[in-house]
């Protein structure tokens, strides 16, 4: 770099740190001046935050689209090759299957839609195309046919956690209903005893009717089982 360039880069760091004393000095005497007002808006954004990521825990079928669309551009290139084996082997289970998730990861989700109901035609008890074709029904918003599929996955698998968790997320969230979510957890845990995630999910749920006992248990189970839980721990602080 030459001197006039070390120049300006000096001269602006010079400006770039005043404007920040400024800032400070300016935030530091409002806060002095305003002091309940400051520890309010502390208290309601770490609030603000604690709900968010109760929010998001609470929902993991929305933290699944967002890692879809993070590959949406990979299924992207693939989509073509991918539609040829479907035209080459129409009758292939699998192929339909593959080209469903593509077209899913990429937001198609009519046609993918369409290529996991050939794929269950096909293979009626395949419970990954069963789980697949319920998520995509419950995406497009028709509730009652996902969780149609979603019984029908665990019918065809009834260890699988998948279609316990996203049935039970579509019954309490999209239905407004933790009683049957409830339900559905707890027959979750009878095929998955101690499985954590589902204890999560069902402590939520109670959390959701407002059946403080029984979330209060369910955290308990949690931290027997696991006592370093951070999410049971902040629960039963909470409640």
């Amino acid at each position: 770099m030459n001197n006039s360039g070390t120049n300006v880069f000096s001269y602006a760091l010079r400006v770039f740190g005043n404007t920040l004393k400024k800032t400070y000095r300016s935030t530091r005497g409002w806060v002095a001046t305003h002091k309940k007002t400051s520890i309010a808006i502390g208290i309601l954004l770490i609030v603000s935050i604690a709900w968010l990521i109760v929010f998001l825990v609470s929902r993991p079928f929305y933290s699944e689209k967002v890692q879809l669309t993070q590959i949406g551009l990979e299924y992207q290139q693939k989509l073509p090759g991918l539609k040829d084996s479907v035209r080459e082997n129409p009758d292939d289970s699998e192929a339909r299957k593959n080209y469903a998730v593509a077209l899913y990861a990429t937001g198609n989700l009519v046609e993918a839609r369409d290529q996991y109901e050939e794929a269950v035609k096909l293979n009626d008890k395949d419970p990954i195309a069963l789980n697949n074709l319920a998520n995509t029904y419950r995406d497009l918003e028709q509730t009652d046919k996902s969780i149609e599929f979603y019984k029908k996955a665990i019918q065809a698998s009834p260890k699988s956690l998948n279609a316990y968790s996203n049935l039970a997320n579509v019954q309490l969230y999209s239905k407004n209903n933790p009683k049957d979510a409830i339900s559905t957890y707890k027959s979750g845990l009878k095929q998955l005893p101690d499985n954590i995630q589902l204890l999560q999910l069902l402590a939520v749920a109670y959390e959701q009717s407002e059946d403080t006992p029984n979330a209060r248990a369910t955290y308990q189970e949690i931290l027997s089982i696991d006592s370093e839980n951070t999410a049971a721990i902040a629960a039963m602080s909470r409640l």
